[in-house]
């Protein structure tokens, strides 16, 4: 392998991912760059004409290699930026979403306005949702549930390194299944993102979402609507009077989500947009 600059070898990450008409390849070739050197944005240029090591190319190309097989750029980075915090990703969790900061940012107005105590995740994947209400609401305590218990592990991990470990119990749980008795009425809110998409399409999704995210976080069965209705039959009993349920909903899904909810005995149902317009989060409360 010859000698090369940065300069010119980001100019061949870029040409590769082109080839394999990778989204954003030029993007995508210089954060992975980055990663491998430990250098900054800035860096790339301010030190174009350094040469860099045999050692470093390899590891790059092998990089630039997994992202033009479809790989999330997030996976072979380890990490996803999410409501100003970085956690930490693997295929085994979902890699979280800008849509899904309008759910948490709901849940703080929420809790700081109803003064919530203790809260329920269903489906924690990352922890990004828990943690961040966590880290910004810090008199708050959570019970974070995922099937998964590699999910769950990634979970705790994120916990530890935003310091907010003390404040979530991570538990194994399909949907409640797996939640104490003693948990009964005790919640002022249950939070989910849940599994949503119908299961015929999820062969219509980017490769990058459909072979390379987890099939179960993203399967919500033939219309979608699966894991909502578990949520709010089976959660339904663990929420205190006037407890609330909050979700984010996939596109068309936020008016049969509400009767849902309507249908399970709750009022004041509310539905508000994401940034792009698109109804994605759908909130009621216990009667």
């Amino acid at each position: 392998m010859r000698e090369i600059t940065l300069e010119a070898l980001l100019k061949e990450g870029k040409r590769y991912l082109r080839k394999y008409d990778v989204p954003q390849s030029p993007l995508d070739a210089e954060l992975l760059l980055m990663q491998v050197l430990d250098i900054t944005r800035v860096e790339i240029y301010t030190k174009s004409k350094e040469s860099i090591s045999y050692e470093r190319q390899i590891e790059y190309q092998e990089l630039l290699r997994k992202r033009a097989q479809g790989i999330p750029l997030q996976y072979l980075k380890g990490n996803q930026e999410f409501m100003g915090l970085s956690f930490s990703v693997t295929p085994d969790v979902l890699i979280p979403r800008p849509d899904t900061e309008v759910l948490v940012e709901s849940v703080q107005e929420y809790t700081r306005k109803e003064n919530f105590q203790y809260l329920a995740e269903i489906g924690t994947g990352s922890g990004c949702i828990s943690i961040s209400l966590c880290y910004y609401q810090p008199w708050i305590h959570i019970m974070a549930g995922d099937i998964s218990p590699d999910a769950l592990r990634v979970a705790e991990q994120n916990g530890i390194r935003h310091h907010v470990q003390n404040q979530i119990e991570w538990i194994r749980s399909d949907v409640f299944q797996g939640f104490p008795d003693s948990m009964i009425g005790k919640f002022d809110a249950i939070v989910s993102n849940p599994p949503y998409i119908p299961t015929k399409d999820i062969s219509t999704l980017m490769r990058e979402v459909k072979d390379h995210e987890p099939y179960q976080a993203l399967n919500g069965g033939q219309d979608g609507l699966d894991f909502y209705q578990r949520i709010i039959q089976e959660g339904h009993k663990f929420l205190m009077p006037n407890g609330y349920f909050f979700f984010e909903v996939g596109k068309d899904q936020a008016f049969p989500v509400s009767e849902l909810l309507e249908k399970q005995g709750c009022d004041r149902v509310e539905i508000r947009k994401d940034l792009s317009g698109i109804e994605r989060v759908v909130i009621g409360r216990k009667y």
